[in-house]
């Protein structure tokens, strides 16, 4: 079982360094603008998230994307979704005052909630994520026998995607110390931009997807 467990933290510290998504851009821009708090609540969001998905791949859910019609409605409300947080990152206000004034972290109470519903949404309706864990839950049911070791499995990868997303939340909380105003302001912008990147991909995949079965 311990054995597992360990098969499972050494897939969560791969995701650590090679899975980049929106949900990662999201975590370092609320770690940046609103302090620590704020990206570990985001951050629980997004774990949150994965397990519910890791539990509907080993359910049968993954049927779902057998139909191409699912994948293409999933990825419309992801790209909506990326589209709306990217242009609400762009276009909120921006500190003028000085490096103390840049770096006052707004009241964590007032954006606990709203950092939670955006790292679980941001996570749940990227239907790449989806796919992953059912490859992952797919490889690891045949792999191990019972319930129990495939849970061993997946507590340590989720565990370890965790930790190491508060991780990155607390080294960018660190680093922004050390910035200045005006390039905090260009990180958030980048952030932004990043999000609707994210959201183009994503509407493109269905665009040229049609037009490939139109052909």
């Amino acid at each position: 079982m311990f054995v597992t467990f360990f098969h499972g933290v050494f897939l969560g510290l791969g995701l650590a360094v090679l899975f980049i998504g929106p949900s990662l851009f999201a975590l370092i821009q609320a770690s940046i603008k609103n302090g620590f708090r704020s990206a570990a609540v985001m951050a629980f969001g997004i774990s949150l998230s994965d397990v519910l998905l890791v539990s509907l791949a080993y359910l049968g859910a993954s049927q779902l994307l057998d139909n191409p019609k699912n994948v293409e409605y999933m990825n419309i409300i992801a790209s909506i979704v990326l589209f709306g947080f990217g242009i609400y990152t762009l276009l909120q206000k921006h500190d003028k005052g000085d490096a103390k004034t840049a770096h006052v972290v707004v009241p964590a109470g007032k954006h606990l909630p709203i950092m939670f519903v955006k790292g679980f949404f941001l996570n749940l309706f990227n239907p790449s994520v989806f796919l992953f864990w059912v490859t992952w839950v797919a490889a690891a049911s045949s792999q191990y026998s019972g319930k129990r070791q495939v849970a061993a499995f997946f507590a340590g990868t989720l565990g370890t995607v965790f930790a190491t997303d508060l991780l990155k939340s607390l080294a960018a909380n660190s680093i922004k110390r050390v910035l200045t105003p005006k390039l905090m302001k260009w990180i958030h912008y980048l952030m932004g931009i990043a999000l609707i990147i994210c959201g183009i991909v994503l509407i493109s995949k269905v665009y040229f997807h049609k037009t490939l079965s139109a052909a």
